[in-house]
This record gives C-alpha cells, sequence and structure tokens, in this order.
C-alpha cells in the first residue's frame, strides 16, 4: 500500500513522543503539510485516533488545521494535515501579558472553541503547546487527539487514577477521571489556567505563588490558584479566575456565550 510520504517532498522530522513522530513536508497538491506517523497497539486506540480525523475533516475553520488524509496499514497510521505557519503559544507568551492582550487571545480561542463545544465535542487538551500563534496573532488550535465526543462512547475506563489529559493542565474532573462530569467547562477550566499563566508569568496552581508545599496537581483538585493569594492582582483577572478555575465545574461560567460576553468587557 503506497504511503503519504509518496506524494511529498522535502520531508522534515518535527517532532516525536506519544507513539508518533511527525514530518513537515511539501506535497504536490496541498502544499506545505504536516505528517503524523505512528503505531496503534490496540482497537481503542486506533478509535481515538479516528475520531480526531473524523471532527477535522467535519470542522472547516481557521480556528483548526485542514484535515487532508489518513491511512491505517495494519498497525501503522498517517495523518496528513494543513502546515500552520506561527510558533507554539508556549514560545511567544511574552506577547501576551497585559489584560487586553489576554482577552484578547481568549475571545479568539472562545470563537474557535465553539465550533467544537456546539458539536458537543470538547479538547480535553488545551495547553500553550498545543495553540499555534500565527504570524497576524491569529491562534490555531491543534492536537485533537484525545478530544472527546459527548454523545460518543466513552473510550476511558473507568479505573485509571485520571482520564486522558495533560495533568497540569487537566480541569479537576479529568484529574478525578469523573466522565460524567467532562463539558465544555472542563475546557473553561484549561483556558483559565492559560489565561493566569500568561499575566503571572508562571503556572497560577504552582506553589510557588500559591504559597504552599504542595504540588500543582493538589492545588488544581483543592481549587488553590494564585490570585486567592496575590494582593495585585487586576480586577478582571481576578474574576476571570473567579469563573473558570473553580474546582467544581457548576460554579465555572455555564456556557461559552456567558464567557465571551464577560471577555467583551475588557477588549
Amino acid at each position: 500500500m503506497a504511503s503519504l510520504f509518496d506524494a511529498c517532498r522535502d520531508i522534515i522530522p518535527m517532532d516525536s513522543g506519544n507513539q508518533k513522530t511527525v514530518f513537515s513536508a511539501r506535497h504536490s497538491l496541498f502544499g506545505k503539510v504536516v505528517i503524523k506517523k505512528g503505531q496503534v497497539d490496540n482497537p481503542d486506540s486506533l478509535e481515538r485516533i479516528k475520531r480526531e480525523v473524523d471532527i477535522l475533516k467535519m470542522i472547516r475553520s481557521n480556528y483548526y488545521p485542514k484535515q487532508h488524509d489518513f491511512l491505517v496499514m495494519g498497525n501503522d497510521f498517517e495523518i496528513m494535515e494543513e502546515f500552520i505557519e506561527g510558533n507554539p503559544l508556549r514560545k511567544v507568551m511574552n506577547q501576551f501579558q497585559n489584560v487586553n492582550s489576554i482577552f484578547t487571545l481568549l475571545h479568539q480561542l472562545v470563537n474557535g472553541l465553539s465550533v467544537i463545544w456546539d458539536k458537543k465535542i470538547v479538547h480535553r487538551d488545551l495547553k500553550p503547546d498545543n495553540i499555534i500563534i500565527k504570524p497576524n496573532g491569529a491562534p490555531v488550535v491543534i492536537d485533537l487527539g484525545i478530544a472527546r465526543k459527548l454523545d460518543a462512547t466513552s473510550l476511558t475506563h473507568s479505573f485509571p487514577v485520571w482520564g486522558p489529559c495533560t495533568p497540569a493542565y487537566a480541569s479537576p474532573e479529568q484529574l478525578a477521571n469523573k466522565k460524567s462530569e467532562i463539558s465544555l467547562r472542563s475546557d473553561f477550566f484549561c483556558l483559565g489556567i492559560i489565561a493566569l499563566e500568561l499575566y503571572l508569568g508562571v503556572h497560577p496552581f504552582d506553589p510557588s505563588v500559591v504559597e504552599n508545599n504542595d504540588n500543582i496537581i493538589n492545588n488544581i483538585s483543592n481549587g488553590k490558584y494564585a490570585s486567592q493569594t496575590a494582593t495585585k492582582f487586576h480586577p478582571a483577572m481576578t474574576e476571570l479566575a473567579k469563573h473558570t478555575l473553580q474546582a467544581q465545574p457548576y460554579k465555572r461560567f455555564p456556557k461559552h456565550q456567558s464567557f465571551q460576553s464577560f471577555l467583551k468587557k475588557y477588549i
């Protein structure tokens, strides 16, 4: 069976991890692309990859990379996506340090994420590494590998300590693997972490700013974040934290329209 690489040139390895290697390449039809190549070791892993591909096929939005092609060969898979010019937010965090710039970014992200939220899809892995900032400042959300379609059968067993996530950027319900509580409010929590990290220059649940001897994961689970102890917080950031970083999901913004209405007051 032919490989997706066969129609490409200028193939360059970019990153490796999580059972896959990522390459940039030049495709004869699509131009510059990203190809993810890896292996699956069980049917659930393959199903998760297929769901990511299906989600990207379903959404045609500038806030996400376009899905070009997908190939499965036994236990091997290849995914071809649009190459997004820009830098991960992690590398350009110093561009977003004041309330206006942070809230403008959040406004764009909520706009983009509402595309999947309205389809009952939760990203579940929002973090600075999964947001690309294009040269014009617009964000693109990448890596929907653990996105969950709320009306689809769960692929996560109930017994793990926590569900699929990056623990330092996960909501308490993800850390506790409370599958029934996963919703768009889980993504709100992740966005709250990102916003405060931009503002503070440090993770808002880090013990160095929470002023305790615990760790980030326990602080997230216990709802202990920086603005509760800081004295020079901008009121807007305090209010944002209040409506995104609550340990109980029902205490966060109820819907993305409420989140947007709040943000618009400061941009």
